[in-house]
């Protein structure tokens, strides 16, 4: 049954015989219905032409008063099949009748006038005759059905010839070229055949459509096929990129979570802390200043102007004790409805030892090498800055200049190794007695400046105070015996000269030459002393 239903020209076929056989049953019922009513009236008629045919015998039979004569009339008229009884009655009580019984009490029954045959303006008589019903409508019914009968053949034989012409001329062309079509493989650049007789037609029409889509079908696989192979080699080398690739590559969602990372990346990670569970954690866990990490990742999404970011971050030093630099570019590549929803990729580069070294020479671009002072060039530019500042701020700038007594007596008798020991002690020395804020600096050898920055707007006696008291401390420090490594002892002094600014001078030069004198005053005082250029108190 599922197969007859898969079959179109069967279906049409059977469409059509239903409709032309429900049709033909309809007209059937109407032929049959008015074809009764025709001979039923066909039959009433019948009876009236002959009860007009013997008129005028029965009028004379009915005249004479002939009885026998009445009654071979009618019993002649019974002998149709139309008729049923008849009566012919005149008066004074003359009745002649066929049957068991009159009929004038009966329906349906024909009446026809007899009148006087010289007279025709008088009633003489009356011929009745009653048809014979059954007869007239089972004569009726037989020619009905006889004429429904070739009806309903002559349609369902239209019907046939129909549905064989639609199945010759297009349901089996239409089951030719599904056949064809279904052996057409996909991808393969063939056409349908035309088919005979059909090149003008619809057919042709669709099988012109057809080939049309077959080729635009192929072409489109053609270049779907192409374009999944590019891009399968696309993907293909961009997962060997993210694979291999020696930058640390992440994804972390709204939250900062992680939600992929290369090998790369977890190598990164797993310095700090185990990257095998990282998927799912936050970021900022790896990092040593986590909260400022979310808050800038926090910023970038709130700000659309923020697109690409690079920071230089410290790990955390929870595995190991040194520190780890890693340099990180955050890209947004996907937002959504709302700017707080946002995957953002991070591109990872291990920058420790590039930083150390950018650290290390900005270091010993800026200090000296043996004490880790500031040396003099960065000593000089700091100065300066110094100064301009007490200049805007109308403060005052103290500037010491820091000279080693006895220092050549321990590397004429210890050695210059020895003397390099002492040298680094001085330096802590000095830096252990000064401000974290004022600027110490090997100016050369064994010459050493400080610059104090004082918050005060005039020179008086307090800050005269201040200065004896950071003057002696130092002095002090300096003066006390260093251990060498072979247990010797070396014993140094120094002299020190207090120059103020701007009472000194409007430069940096100005003010040290100053306190470069008041330094060797303390030399000739005895040494292991300071010395202030004099200055009026306010």
């Amino acid at each position: 049954m599922r197969r007859f239903n898969d079959k179109l020209y069967l279906k049409i076929t059977l469409a059509i015989v239903t409709g032309t056989a429900l049709v033909a049953l309809l007209s059937s019922l109407f032929f049959y219905f008015m074809e009764r009513d025709r001979q039923h009236e066909f039959s009433l008629q019948d009876i009236k032409q002959l009860s007009a045919t013997i008129e005028s015998t029965a009028t004379v039979a009915v005249y004479v008063q002939d009885a026998q004569l009445a009654l071979e009339i009618i019993e002649g008229v019974v002998k149709n099949g139309v008729v049923a009884q008849a009566q012919l009655n005149s008066e004074p009580g003359f009745t002649v009748f066929t049957g068991s019984e009159a009929i004038d009490a009966k329906e349906q029954v024909f009446r026809l006038a007899l009148n006087h045959p010289f007279n025709k303006q008088e009633l003489i008589g009356e011929l009745l005759i009653l048809p014979d019903i059954d007869f007239i409508n089972l004569h009726a019914e037989s020619v009905a059905y006889r004429q429904a009968k070739i009806m309903l053949f002559l349609t369902i034989t239209i019907a046939l010839l129909v549905s064989l012409i639609v199945h010759k001329g297009l349901t089996s062309p239409l089951k030719i070229l599904t056949q064809r079509f279904e052996e057409i493989k996909l991808g393969q650049d063939s056409k349908l055949a035309m088919l005979t007789n059909h090149e003008t037609d619809e057919i042709g029409s669709l099988v012109k459509g057809i080939n049309s889509l077959i080729s635009s079908l192929h072409s489109s696989i053609e270049a779907e096929r192409s374009m999944r192979k590019k891009t399968e080699q696309l993907e293909k080398r961009f997962r060997m990129i993210f694979e291999k690739a020696s930058a640390g590559i992440c994804l972390i969602n709204e939250n900062n979570e992680l939600l992929t990372a290369n090998p790369a990346c977890q190598r990164m990670l797993s310095q700090v802390m185990e990257a095998d569970a990282c998927i799912g954690k936050a970021l900022t866990l790896w990092f040593q200043d986590d909260q400022g990490l979310a808050s800038f990742l926090e910023d970038m999404r709130s700000d659309t102007a923020l697109t690409t970011i690079a920071l230089d971050l410290k790990l955390s030093r929870e595995v190991k004790p040194v520190d780890v630099w890693l340099h990180c570019l955050f890209s947004k590549v996907i937002e959504n409805d709302d700017n707080k929803s946002l995957i953002i990729e991070v591109l990872m580069y291990d920058v420790t030892e590039r930083t150390q070294r950018e650290r290390d020479t900005r270091f010993e671009a800026d200090h000296d090498v043996l004490t880790h002072l500031k040396n003099r060039r960065a000593g000089q530019r700091l100065l300066n800055q110094q100064l301009d500042k007490a200049r805007v701020w109308r403060k005052i700038v103290v500037v010491m200049v820091i000279d080693l007594d006895d220092f050549k007596p321990v590397n004429d008798k210890f050695g210059h190794d020895a003397g390099d020991l002492v040298l680094v002690e001085v330096g802590r020395r000095i830096i252990a007695t000064f401000r974290h804020g004022d600027i110490c600096v090997r100016w050369g050898g064994d010459e050493f400046v400080v610059g104090c920055y004082f918050d005060n707007d005039y020179y008086d006696e307090k800050v005269f105070m201040a200065i004896e008291k950071l003057a002696t401390q130092v002095v002090e420090a300096l003066h006390r015996p260093i251990e060498l490594l072979d247990g010797n002892i070396a014993c140094i002094g120094a002299s020190v000269g207090v120059g103020v600014f701007p009472h000194h001078g409007q430069d940096l030069m100005e003010v040290i030459n100053e306190a470069d004198k008041a330094m060797y005053q303390a030399k000739k005082q005895g040494k292991n002393g300071f010395a202030v250029q004099p200055i009026k108190l306010l």
